[in-house]
């Protein structure tokens, strides 16, 4: 399976612009810090991110923006996002950052969440994907599970932060629970009635989740944030420790007007 990357050049047109385009995750973030520190150490100065072209980004993005916008502050500089996508101003307004940054938007109405198919109540299914713990698998295993989730009625609204919950859950899996990269980290979709379910399983010794410094709305603190993204997004964010290692589970209720009534 091909692993998409993110693409970053020099706007053609505008100076100090970056095009950015592609996912912006664990194992591609770096590459857009080094372009931005690049542009800081050529002289820096306002900097643009033209942003239309990425289709996601997690907390490990987000704080390599953030990063950006406080070296810009500190020297007078301004950092503004070019038309950014849904999925990343549902980021910013979750996480309370969206003051941070100067943004022109998209010159588009706004579409609609369109209203989701009906689907029968009384079914189950289950999918199981796994791959060994690399940051270049993990966006196949957020893929394979939106794959899943896009047969039940939810809104693109709804799937992005499925998205973003399993892409933090997959990430952390990877930072704490696979070492070598020899690691398998499994993961486990359920659809039974309204309740749809991701399991995301790794070999990692586990932690106390409630020892997990807590994360504010707009605070700049690095570490807890894709648990507070997980817990912002989901119903439910539930942990398992045992011999199998470190299992969380994110659970996503599936509103009941959602189901057709030939069952």
């Amino acid at each position: 399976m091909v692993h998409p990357t993110v693409q970053i050049k020099l706007s053609a047109d505008i100076r100090d612009e970056l095009e950015v385009n592609g996912e912006i995750d664990y194992h591609t973030a770096p590459e857009l810090r080094q372009a931005i520190t690049q542009h800081y150490a050529e002289g820096g100065g306002n900097l643009r991110l033209q942003l239309e072209g990425v289709e996601f980004i997690d907390s490990t993005g987000l704080s390599v923006l953030l990063d950006a916008v406080k070296t810009a502050r500190g020297s007078g500089w301004a950092i503004t996002l070019i038309r950014p996508s849904e999925q990343l101003l549902r980021v910013l307004s979750v996480s309370g950052f969206a003051p941070f940054f100067d943004v022109e938007y998209k010159e588009s109405a706004a579409v609609e969440d369109s209203r989701p198919v009906p689907v029968p109540l009384d079914e189950l299914s289950v999918e199981t994907f796994e791959a060994e713990g690399r940051p270049e698998n993990i966006g196949n295993l957020r893929r394979s599970v939106i794959g899943f989730a896009k047969k039940l009625p939810f809104t693109q609204l709804e799937l992005n932060d499925i998205k973003l919950a399993v892409g933090e859950a997959t990430s952390n899996a990877l930072r704490y629970g696979c070492h070598s990269g020899k690691e398998t980290i499994r993961v486990t979709v359920t659809r039974k009635g309204h309740r749809f379910s991701v399991q995301i399983t790794d070999p990692g010794p586990g932690f106390d989740p409630n020892k997990v410094p807590a994360v504010n709305e707009g605070e700049l603190a690095e570490g807890g944030r894709g648990i507070f993204f997980m817990r912002c997004l989901m119903d439910e964010v539930n942990y398992t420790f045992d011999r199998a290692g470190t299992t969380v589970e994110l659970v996503k209720h599936i509103p009941a007007d959602r189901f057709s009534s030939d069952n």
